[in-house]
């Protein structure tokens, strides 16, 4: 298995990490409220209410380290460019906001069984690429 594959597998987790710590706060800090209540009406609501903002900056944070990083960071999420890799376009451009924004859509395909659909496109494509890239027409190469 190449060093550049193996790079992607950590960046993936690395990303994951970054995005889901502060989604993670929301949902501890919210359920911490919620314990705290007397038993009464105003619980489920409050518990739903705190589920509701825990997906959404779960998303949006999540949108935010793989679309908007990467476009007006040179080209790489945090997890990309503490391992040295970047996207490029298959014919070596900075991707448009437009590109980023499919790529990370296409994490749906990508992520199925805990992301084993996009680690085995990656392993198995003839340039390494998971759907999103493909779809997306870009490549993660090693920064140079």
């Amino acid at each position: 298995m190449s060093g550049l594959i193996i790079r992607r597998y950590v960046q993936f987790g690395v990303d994951r990490l970054i995005a889901s710590v502060p989604a993670f706060l929301v949902l501890v800090l919210g359920l911490h409220f919620v314990l705290r209540m007397p038993h009464g009406g105003g619980r489920l609501p409050l518990t739903y209410v705190t589920l509701t903002v825990f997906i959404l900056v779960l998303i949006a944070d999540n949108w935010f380290i793989e679309v908007w990083v990467p476009y007006r960071w040179l080209g790489g999420t945090p997890g990309m460019r503490c391992l040295g890799l970047r996207v490029i376009t298959e014919h070596g451009e900075d991707p448009p906001l437009r590109t980023y924004t499919i790529r990370w859509l296409m994490v749906v395909v990508d992520g199925y069984f805990f992301g084993l659909v996009g680690a085995l496109a990656i392993a198995f494509s003839a340039r390494n690429q998971r759907f999103g890239d493909m779809v997306a027409r870009t490549l993660v190469v090693r920064r140079g």
